[in-house]
């Protein structure tokens, strides 16, 4: 069967229709022949455009209603994809160019063409028409894949990627209806989620069990797009009264994958029969495969945001549990503390030494108790670390002197000196004096524990120039090893532990948590044998 190769031919000499009529007759072949309509104007032409489809337009520079590349101009204003050979009278370079620039595909001069050439001039100007578009399409399409992922990644809620990508798509092929199913995490079904251009309620109208295995379960099975040119009849349609009441034809579904594994299905829907090039079915795949990235992204986000919740859920109930047992706890602590006081008071009677020293080991192991529980409510608040400064006017010399007051007796007992430099009772800083003041407290009795001879010294700098203080706390202790320095801040790690009762490595923890919750920063300096350092560094309010 010949190929017929349908011509406009816009032409209003008698002449020259007769001669390229019979040119065009010659260059038929059995397998490929040439249809041409004629018209005298370019108006006429475009009637004729408007009514049927033609694969070239011959078009003559020498109208009744235009003259020279006007009628070019004017022809691929209104008819972009049709190709054009412009006809020519004389051999006008300048014309030529200008031609080829406003959208023809050849120029040819009309006495200088034989059958042969015409008919090639014919189909490389279709063929170069077709590249063109080909061209255009893809570059549409990448500018549209471009907008369609910088919308669906711009947010990680699920329903507004969906409804992202739905839009974007729809807009950009607005004869196509979609529909989007996902599986339930939960349940591992597929459930429908989101549609465009289909009656919502009958497309999620519940299936049938037997209806259950359809065009989705096909599509997942195949991993690749499922194309039918006619849903209603296709055997694998499972819903054919969804199909027959939105008016639907031909369907494309694509599975959605990440990583190999399945997350759902994109069914694209037309309502007019159409056969499916196989660049369309890639690039309706590739919005997909665009779609299942974001939509795997925000399930995810999803699911950490629900564990994120659990978890502070958790905390929560923690912080709850152990303010409660720390209540509990302090209430008999308390009783063996007052006991303990009269003991060694002498209200009950006067002790003997040794009893004295079992008194004084109760109170010791009381207070550290208490302690601990103090520090361990601390680390459990939910609010730990992001509490609101109350800033006041400190005066450091009287924040030191407090310090060395409370801890004289525990030094005094153990053997050690403490030595607290006072800077002048004028000086005064802007900062948060309870955390101020645990930090230090924390850092001392870390000190003491660690040091059997020798002494701890407190130490405050100002530095104007950095706008800032420095505080020091250095012992004579049994120092640490520089494998542990990088560690000593982590919650409950201990270097070295010493045998005194509860003792549980949340003294450091917290000094970090409050200088960090300052805006400071702390540094610590070591040798085995000889001795530690801290230093922390808190910024000068104004």
């Amino acid at each position: 069967m010949a190929q017929n190769t349908k011509l406009l031919l816009i032409e209003d000499s008698v002449g020259d229709v007769g001669l390229l009529s019979a040119a065009l007759r010659e260059a038929s072949t059995e397998r490929a022949a040439f249809d041409i309509d004629h018209v005298l104007r370019l108006t006429d032409a475009f009637q004729k455009l408007k009514s049927e489809p033609y694969d070239l337009i011959l078009l003559d520079l020498s109208l009744p209603d235009v003259e020279g590349a006007d009628a070019v101009a004017r022809m691929r204003e209104s008819f972009a994809a049709a190709p054009i050979i412009v006809l020519a009278s004389v051999d006008d370079e300048e014309l030529a160019i200008n031609s080829l620039r406003l959208g023809a595909q050849d120029y040819i001069i009309k006495g200088q063409v034989d059958s042969y050439t015409l008919a090639r001039a014919i189909r490389y100007a279709i063929g170069r028409k077709r590249v063109e578009l080909e061209l255009e399409q893809q570059l549409t399409r990448q500018a549209a894949l471009h907008e369609l992922n910088l919308a669906i990644t711009s947010t990680l809620d699920l329903k507004t990627v969906l409804d992202n990508f739905l839009d974007k798509v729809q807009h950009l092929l607005p004869e196509f209806a979609l529909t989007v199913r996902l599986f339930n995490s939960e349940t591992g079904a597929l459930e429908p989620l989101a549609c465009r251009g289909v009656d919502e309620t009958s497309w999620k109208r519940p299936l049938r069990a037997d209806q259950a295995a359809g065009r989705v379960n096909a599509t997942l099975q195949r991993r690749e797009p499922l194309v039918m040119e006619d849903a209603l009849t296709d055997p694998r349609t499972n819903n054919a009264q969804f199909i027959r009441e939105n008016g639907l034809v031909s369907h494309v579904g694509v599975p959605l994958f990440v990583k190999g594994e399945p997350i759902g299905v994109i069914s694209f829907y037309t309502r007019q029969r159409r056969e499916f090039a196989a660049a369309e079915v890639r690039f309706l795949a590739t919005l997909a495969s665009q779609a299942a990235v974001a939509i795997h992204n925000s399930q995810l986000y999803e699911r950490l945001k629900k564990s994120n919740e659990t978890l502070e859920k958790a905390l929560e109930i923690k912080g709850v549990l152990v303010g409660v047992m720390a209540h509990e706890l302090k209430t008999p602590l308390q009783v063996i503390m007052g006991a303990s006081n009269l003991l060694s008071s002498g209200i009950c009677g006067v002790l003997t030494e040794d009893q004295g020293l079992r008194v004084a080991a109760i109170e010791r192991g009381a207070d550290e108790l208490l302690h601990l529980i103090d520090s361990t409510v601390m680390m459990t608040r939910p609010d730990h670390g992001k509490s609101q400064l109350v800033i006041s006017d400190v005066c450091v010399h009287s924040l030191l002197a407090e310090i060395k007051e409370e801890f004289a007796a525990e030094f005094a007992k153990q053997g050690i000196e403490l030595d607290v430099g006072l800077p002048p009772t004028t000086f005064t800083m802007r900062s948060d004096r309870i955390k101020l003041k645990e930090i230090l407290r924390n850092l001392v009795e870390n000190a003491r524990k660690f040091t059997s001879q020798g002494k701890v010294v407190v130490q405050f700098a100002r530095d104007d120039a950095c706008r800032r203080v420095e505080f020091t706390v250095s012992d004579t202790g049994i120092g640490i090893d520089k494998n542990h320095l990088a560690k000593i801040f982590d919650l409950f790690y201990q270097v070295n532990p010493r045998p005194e009762p509860a003792s549980t490595g949340l003294g450091l923890t917290i000094v970090k948590r409050l200088v960090t919750a300052m805006s400071g920063e702390i540094h610590v300096d070591s040798v085995v044998g000889q001795g530690t350092t801290f230093r922390f560094f808190l910024p000068l309010e104004d």
